[in-house]
């Protein structure tokens, strides 16, 4: 009896326990339904209420159970709320011209200006006469200021500009950033004035430019003005302050030219002058390659006043050089005229390479330190005492072992299968220079042409370059390869 009670009893646990596992089996099962259902209901939640993106970030934790999809979508949204970079169709170009120059001066526009491309007018005082029509299409489009822009007319001539900034913010839609003011004179290197602006946010107040190169202009305007010449550039808030306040500033200071009146609006509107070393009055007269052979380490967003200054490469005409210039900026931009200093210990020479311009070469070693500062071979604005000009120079004197044999830029090629550009340079006159005589076995006499060699997708912000120079002592040609600074490397 005992043993069919035990065998009983176990019969009754054995179905218990069956019962037990289909009960707890029913039970998950049902419970796995209703959270799954709870959990559909509140993703479908999530993604299709009305205010979505709230409810997205408040159900952020839960997206990552789900699947990669959500994360996707994530940062996707992420990506499409981040402002685009600027680039070149967020500027404006409000250039101020004339009937009188325009004929002559518009060879230096044409060279940088990218139709349908390029936004902005030149903005002349009266309509163009026969002999400027038809207007050409390689040339920014004109408008003629209106004398209605500015209700206080008593002095036209100086708030012209003021004229054609009121026109041409009248006339741009809310995706411009930047209004580039400048001259019909100026020479722009439009991929570096573009990075430069990228540094900057739009959307606050700001004043790029530059000041004169000689203490005389700064001293007579001032040395915190932006020169119109050089060009700078206004952020798109910053004009619309300027405007604003526009008919009283004009009151203020009647009689002020445009640069200046700019300058002194915008700094009793609180606004300060942002400098930027690429940007160039050039306040100068005569032959201005020193100052171009070396060029502050800053990308080169301008150039001015080619009228008035010798046309920078020889045997060529003004319009001619600044086409040649322009073949560098073409191929290699970030890099042109940007300094590279090397050393051939072996005959003891040092090389000064200003890409896309000229090539130095010395018959003695000198120190990166002494050649960074430009040869004056340049004249002063005006001829007043020193300090003349706001950089520091180097006298032009007779001396063989401190003066260079001189390069300048003749051709390049571009190896977009190997990323490398190579340049050549011609020597400017053969048998010009006399050997230096502690150096008189290793005169420089015999170097003809230099090529320079280097990679391409340059950045400026990496820091300077150095180089290698190759030379086989039978050759005329002497090779500069570009490269990468080592670590602590010394240019001395």
């Amino acid at each position: 009896m005992a043993f069919d009670n035990n065998n009983n009893t176990n019969t009754k646990l054995t179905k218990l326990s069956n019962i037990s596992q289909s009960l707890s089996l029913s039970t998950l099962w049902k419970s796995i339904a209703l959270s799954g259902a709870l959990l559909f209901l509140l993703h479908t939640f999530a993604f299709n209420h009305p205010h979505k993106m709230i409810t997205h970030k408040l159900f952020a934790p839960l997206e990552f159970t789900f699947s990669s999809s959500e994360i996707s979508t994530s940062s996707s949204l992420q990506q499409t709320s981040r402002e685009p970079p600027t680039n070149i169709s967020h500027l404006f170009f409000v250039i101020v011209g004339s009937t009188k120059t325009w004929r002559s001066r518009r060879g230096y526009i044409e060279p940088w200006w990218r139709p349908n491309i390029t936004k902005g007018h030149v903005f002349l005082e009266k309509p163009p006469g026969r002999d400027l029509l038809p207007w050409p299409q390689q040339s920014p489009p004109f408008i003629v200021n209106k004398d209605s822009s500015i209700t206080n007319a008593k002095f036209k001539t100086q708030i012209r500009l003021f004229q054609s900034l009121h026109e041409a913010f009248n006339k741009v839609n809310k995706d411009t950033r930047w209004f580039v003011i400048a001259d019909d004179d100026t020479l722009f290197f439009l991929d570096n004035l573009v990075e430069a602006l990228e540094l900057y946010d739009h959307k606050k107040h700001y004043y790029i430019g530059m000041n004169s190169e000689n203490v005389w202009s700064n001293a007579i305007f001032s040395f915190d003005m932006g020169y119109g010449g050089g060009g700078y550039a206004l952020s798109y808030p910053t004009v619309e302050t300027l405007l604003k306040n526009m008919e009283d500033c004009i009151a203020r200071y009647l009689g002020v030219y445009s640069d200046l009146l700019s300058f002194r609006c915008l700094a009793d509107l609180g606004i300060d002058l942002t400098m930027n070393k690429g940007i160039h009055q050039i306040d100068l007269h005569g032959d201005i390659s020193g100052l171009l052979s070396a060029h502050p380490q800053s990308p080169l967003i301008s150039l001015h006043h080619f009228d008035v200054i010798n046309p920078i490469f020889p045997a060529m005409s003004r319009q001619e050089s600044v086409n040649h210039l322009m073949k560098t900026a073409k191929t290699d931009q970030s890099r042109i005229l940007q300094q590279t200093i090397c050393y051939q210990r072996g005959n003891n020479w040092s090389v000064s390479v200003s890409w896309g311009y000229s090539v130095h070469v010395y018959q003695s070693v000198l120190p990166r330190n002494y050649l960074k500062r430009p040869l004056e071979t340049f004249r002063p604005w005006k001829n007043v005492r020193i300090p003349v000009y706001t950089f520091n120079t180097r006298r032009v004197t007779n001396d063989p072992c401190e003066m260079p044999r001189q390069f300048f830029f003749e051709s390049v090629v571009e190896d977009k299968n190997q990323s490398l550009v190579t340049m050549m340079y011609k020597v400017k006159t053969l048998g010009s220079l006399p050997p230096c005589l502690p150096n008189v076995n290793q005169s420089a006499r015999n170097i003809s042409q230099v090529r320079v060699i280097a990679a391409t997708m340059h950045k400026m912000v990496e820091g300077i370059e150095c180089c290698d120079v190759e030379n086989v002592s039978s050759s005329e040609t002497l090779e500069v390869k570009i490269r990468a600074c080592l670590k602590d490397e010394v240019l001395a």
